[in-house]
């Protein structure tokens, strides 16, 4: 028995280290400079629910852009927010002509709320170049000029880069242990566009042509998915037209948002992120055994080293953890290096250590348990019977074209 645990861990550990090569490989490649010279219409989307703490240091922000004031708007859908969000937003629409507020308070039977908002947005929007982030983040004067400009005429989607905390800000111990996380999966997001296979981003920083969007039909198959906003979207685009999606590694784009401040918050929104893994399987099938190859590779080095330490042979599942970490170190080290944030290295060691745990926790839960957001107690899915419609008509739209990826 041992030994079957001894081969499982070894092979889930090296496709989920090579997997890590990839996207190290990815980052040594040198980020294309050449984009449009012109200044195309840009609709900056939020989605905002009771976020009175945070909206107006954005929005504050956005006033602030370097990018020509006629060339951009910037549409906040309240999405049946009971705080003061609409008081505030509408203060902004009120100083400024090209700042607009929509409401989204009742979305259709088994769409998710966050995705039904920023649909009314972007249908609504006037842009040919939709930029969406969070209303808690913040972003630079250059935010939408850096952005917009990597989108020639081959381009339907970027995918910017997103930070906890600013460089050089103070972090806790449990702030950093975020920080480097998350340092990591955009890191592994810049490397797998570099080799010319998207797999991911985040909505806290992203932009796409409102034509890609049209194309695959909004968010019409993924409605039913809590999240994936973003990651979900990207995928459609990426299978379902010829659009080159690109990553903007500039420091002039990039997006700092805050750390979440318990350890149920972190979770809860973690599991939430990782509810989409399982739906993969239908719009990427690659990357779905990728992600089931990272799950088992962690969930196998957590069991096997109590059970090797028990037969006397812990030494294959340490060297198994050790290569494991070396891998992640240093895609660490390479995305510190190019976005800046060496500071966040320090954080690494206890991460490494506590990643198996986490990671475990985080995939079941995202699988099969339940989270809030934004005071709304959801599942993976807001429909069952819905979901396992999409899901069988794009798994049988998948075998009539023949694509598995």
């Amino acid at each position: 028995m041992l030994n079957w645990l001894v081969h499982l861990t070894a092979v889930a550990v090296g496709l989920y280290s090579l997997g890590l090569v990839v996207f190290l490989a990815g980052l040594f490649r040198r980020p294309r400079r050449d984009g449009s010279r012109s200044s195309p219409s840009v609709s900056v989307v939020i989605a905002a629910r009771n976020e009175q703490a945070h909206i107006g240091e954005v929005l504050s922000d956005l006033t602030r852009q370097t990018y020509p004031s006629g060339k951009y708007e910037v549409i906040v859908v309240n999405d049946g927010s009971s705080d003061r969000t609409e008081e505030i937003v509408t203060r902004f629409c009120e100083a400024s002509p090209n700042f607009h507020l929509l409401h989204a308070t009742s979305p259709p039977p088994g769409m998710a709320p966050k995705k039904y908002a920023l649909e009314t947005g972007v249908k609504s929007a006037r842009g040919e170049i939709i930029l969406v982030t969070d209303a808690d983040c913040r972003v630079p004067p250059t935010w939408i000029q850096t952005i917009a400009r990597h989108f020639d005429a081959e381009t339907g989607m970027v995918v910017g880069f997103s930070q906890i905390g600013a460089p050089g800000q103070h972090l806790s111990l449990f702030e950093g242990l975020q920080a480097i996380d998350f340092l990591l999966l955009m890191g592994a997001a810049a490397g797998s566009c570099q080799v010319g296979y998207p797999l991911a981003g985040s909505g806290q920083n992203l932009a796409y042509r409102k034509q890609a969007f049209l194309e695959v039909g909004g968010y019409r198959q993924v409605r039913h998915r809590v999240s994936g906003d973003d990651v979900l979207l990207l995928q459609l685009i990426r299978r379902q037209t010829s659009w080159r999606i690109r990553f903007a590694f500039e420091q002039g784009g990039r997006v700092v948002t805050q750390p979440q401040r318990t350890w149920r918050g972190l979770l809860n929104q973690r599991r939430r992120w990782a509810s989409n893994g399982v739906y993969q399987y239908v719009l990427n099938r690659p990357f779905f055994l990728y992600a089931m190859a990272t799950f088992a590779a962690n969930a196998l080095v957590l069991l096997g080293l109590p059970l090797g330490l028990l037969a006397g042979r812990p030494m294959p599942f340490l060297l198994a953890g050790l290569g494991k970490i070396l891998a992640e170190w240093f895609l660490a080290l390479r995305a510190a290096h190019i976005f800046g944030r060496k500071d966040l290295l320090g954080y690494f060691p206890l991460w490494a250590v506590l990643q198996p745990l986490y990671v475990v926790v985080v995939g079941l839960g995202g699988t099969f348990g339940r989270f809030t957001w934004k005071g709304r107690t959801l599942g993976p899915s807001m429909s069952e019977d819905s979901r396992a419609r999409e899901d069988a008509a794009l798994a049988e739209e998948g075998l009539r074209r023949g694509d598995l990826g």
